[in-house]
């Protein structure tokens, strides 16, 4: 869904998105290799990779307050998707994702760490309240 928001706010032309399907594509199919390899090790990749993306969101917050970047309106689908008022704006949007990526973080440190116990993850479920 952050893909799709972003899109909708950019508007990027078909070359774009040509090329980031293509990106997703070998994403996807290194990350395949590896997981068969090692969950334990794709779940800390991941976990870095949503690390560096609640950085770059955290820079993407101080341009909007900053005004190097316009706060404009938030898209439909982003007030839609994370129920969102209708009044939303850009920071709302960004300060949601930025939440979305930190939980996604936490969730692949925590599977990596269980793969890295020797056990399975359907052996220990998430704690009550963790994200």
């Amino acid at each position: 869904m952050h893909l799709m928001t972003m899109v909708e706010l950019v508007r990027p032309k078909w070359y774009e998105r040509l090329l980031v399907l293509a990106v997703q594509g070998v994403f996807f199919n290194v990350y395949f290799v590896v997981y068969v390899l090692s969950p334990k090790l794709a779940h800390r990749i991941v976990g870095y990779l949503e690390e560096e993306a609640i950085h770059l969101y955290t820079e993407f917050l101080k341009d909007i307050n900053n005004g190097a970047i316009k706060n404009v309106p938030a898209p439909a689908i982003a007030i839609d998707y994370w129920r969102l008022p209708k009044d939303a704006t850009l920071k709302d949007v960004v300060t949601v994702i930025r939440a979305d990526e930190a939980h996604h973080r936490d969730v692949n440190h925590f599977a990596s760490d269980i793969y890295f116990q020797g056990k399975q993850l359907k052996e220990a479920p998430a704690p009550v309240g963790y994200h």
